[in-house]
């Protein structure tokens, strides 16, 4: 097995090992109010219907009370289990997995022969329980393309690693392209149709990587459909769902609909089945199985040798009808995804049975930079051509182990295909966000000076007649003694005085010309000061804007606003920034403002680093800085 692969096997095992640990303590030690707040327990429930399904397996529908918009991770298919609070708190379970999830009623299929004597007793919760199957698919995945030989996986494997160099057509005619496309995106998209191995656009934030994957995409699909685009990400899924038929294209959308946004619901498997020609046959078969099955258990347990005969006869007509029926579907699924210019789905949704044996073209990977290299080699399976997208100098993967982050869990193959082949890289160099002094450091750290600002951005500001230097504002909170404490629970970080700032600047926002027009983001790396903020702050200015948002920098990506107030929390006397050390994170934050930005922190603090004592310089000699005392006293 290649060093690599087998690295990132054994780092594998070990963030595995972290997930299963951090799961275990969350549902025998956490309250439930804190695994409610983690997304993975609906505490309580209603218990809305009981019965018992295909193969006899009991089955719960239950649903979250009214009005419960807390955030989760149901969905169809993960292990999950009832609990009853009664006797022991929380001790009686019973083990099943989640068949459905729609909105806040949830299907659990259990594993036992019946329903337990506790479910009628009240104080039921459904919760998650540690789910394997993820890491069983990237490690699948890693075992395939490690034993691969001379063949098409192989060959990719050796490319993408950096053992062979990778080819591209050379004179290759270009198609005709949109006039709104700019020269670098032209330049990418060639690549991309040049490419016989790999292409990687690299896009940096603002410079329209997911208008020229689109377009990139189109072309692929016309000289050999369908393309597989996938993405870490739902979210990100369903945007290039979206894009990719808003320009004309027939997508086909692979996934639990549970998370599949309502937008693109039409495009989903499901949805194309309904219109399919043969749907109706396949639904009438189904109905006359389940008859078949209604009649076979008509025998009670207690019947003669004829009855259990006629019974066996009953049920053996139903699974053969079942089978033809699937048999219909397999042939109705292979011509719809045959039919397509594209297949939509996440990196582990590429394991799907729908796309069972198929192999494409070219398989299209976005956000790159996010996926677990593991999980990136899922889709790279079925391909015979790879385009990678995204930006490694922006959000990383999530990796729970440090132990695994050591071992390479956190590098990207975007990164290793970056520097094993740069000639096959495009960076996109003109961005259409920002203006030229917020878009200035991140441009200079990360980008070399590449990037240019478009000349409809590049001089835009709030209010319009703003100085553009006033575009840019830190505030250094050092000496007023706001030390940063732990948030609730004591799992993460706030800071009260830097909330008390931040209020103080959206109602000097409030109350300038134009405010209600335009829109408001507030960013913070720790989840207990956007807890906080959004208790302070939300009621008060959420009708101030056009829109006002509060959250962490990982759920900003991807997102924009014309203000962004940055929330940097940590100020302690040991110089200690724990993960703002990660300056990719910061990148994403600092490019999230196409008018105004401002960054509050504590400079005694976080200047010990070199990237914010350089941000800090940048901002003294190009933009506007200021100390907390020229503001509050």
């Amino acid at each position: 097995m290649n060093d690599t692969l087998r690295r990132l096997k054994a780092a594998l095992d070990v963030e595995r090992a972290a997930h299963a640990d951090r799961y275990k303590a969350l549902v025998e030690h956490a309250p439930v109010r804190q695994r409610v707040g983690e997304g993975i327990c609906w505490y309580p429930v209603r218990i809305r219907e009981t019965g018992y399904g295909f193969g006899e397996y009991p089955f719960v529908v239950v649903e979250r009370p009214p009005g419960s918009n807390q955030p989760h991770q149901m969905s169809g298919g993960k292990p999950a289990e009832l609990f009853s609070m009664e006797q022991g708190g929380g001790a009686l379970r019973a083990p099943g997995v989640l068949h459905w999830v729609n909105g806040n009623v949830a299907h659990i299929i259990l594993r036992g022969n019946d329903h337990p004597e506790w479910l009628d007793e009240g104080r039921i919760g459904l919760e998650l329980v540690f789910d394997a199957s993820g890491f069983r698919d990237m490690e699948q995945a890693l075992d395939r393309v490690a034993t691969a030989e001379d063949d098409r996986l192989a060959h990719l494997r050796d490319v993408l690693l950096g053992d062979e160099r990778a080819s591209m057509q050379q004179g290759l005619a270009l198609p005709p392209l949109p006039p709104s496309l700019n020269a670098s995106q032209r330049d990418a998209i060639a690549n991309v149709l040049s490419a016989e191995d790999v292409a990687i656009i690299h896009g940096p934030p603002g410079t329209g990587k997911t208008t020229t994957i689109v377009e990139a995409v189109r072309h692929l699909a016309a000289r050999q459909r369908p393309i597989l685009v996938c993405a870490p990400s739902n979210s990100a899924v369903d945007l290039l769902t979206e894009r990719c038929a808003a320009a004309g294209m027939d997508v086909v959308r692979i996934g639990n609909l549970s998370r599949v946004d309502p937008a693109v619901m039409q495009h989903t498997l499901s949805e194309r089945w309904k219109s399919h020609g043969m749907a109706d046959d396949i639904k009438a078969l189904k109905k006359r199985a389940d008859e078949f099955r209604r009649m076979a258990l008509q025998y009670k347990r207690k019947f003669g040798r004829d009855e259990a005969r006629q019974r066996k006869l009953l049920l053996d007509e139903a699974k053969n009808i079942v089978g033809d029926a699937r048999r219909m579907e397999e042939q109705v699924t292979d011509l719809i995804l045959g039919q397509a210019d594209v297949v939509t789905c996440t990196l582990v949704g590429s394991r799907n049975h729908e796309l069972k044996g198929r192999q494409f073209g070219t398989v299209v990977i976005d956000e790159a930079g996010q996926g677990l290299d593991p999980a990136i080699w899922i889709p790279i399976t079925r391909a015979d051509r790879v385009v990678l997208a995204g930006d490694p100098h922006q959000l990383p993967p999530t990796v729970l182990s440090q132990q695994a982050a050591g071992m390479g869990l956190s590098t990207t193959l975007l990164e290793r295909s970056i520097k094993a082949q740069p000639h096959t890289v495009s960076l996109l160099t003109e961005q259409y966000r920002m203006n030229h002094v917020i878009m200035r450091y991140s441009n200079d750290a990360f980008y070399g000076g590449a990037v240019t600002a478009h000349p409809d951005v590049s001089l835009h500001t709030f209010p319009d007649d703003a100085p553009i230097t006033e575009s840019l504002v830190f505030i250094d909170t050092s000496g007023k003694g706001w030390t940063e404490q732990p948030g609730e629970g004591a799992e993460s970080l706030c800071n009260p005085g830097e909330v008390e700032l931040v209020h103080h600047v959206l109602g000097e926002l409030a109350e300038t010309d134009g405010h209600e027009a335009i829109s408001v983001g507030i960013i913070s790396p720790y989840r207990g000061q956007v807890r906080m903020m959004q208790q302070d702050l939300q009621h008060r200015f959420a009708s101030s804007f056009r829109t006002f948002d509060v959250d962490t920098v990982d759920s900003f990506q991807g997102s924009e606003c014309d203000v962004i107030v940055i929330s940097l929390v940590r100020s302690n006397d040991d110089g200690d920034i724990g993960f703002l050390k990660d300056i990719r994170r910061m990148n994403v934050a600092m490019t999230r403002a196409r008018k105004k930005l401002v960054v509050i922190g504590d400079g005694s603090t976080i200047g010990a680093h070199p990237f914010y004592k350089g941000f800090m310089d940048h901002v003294a000699d190009h933009a506007t800085l200021k100390s907390v005392w020229e503001i509050m006293v």
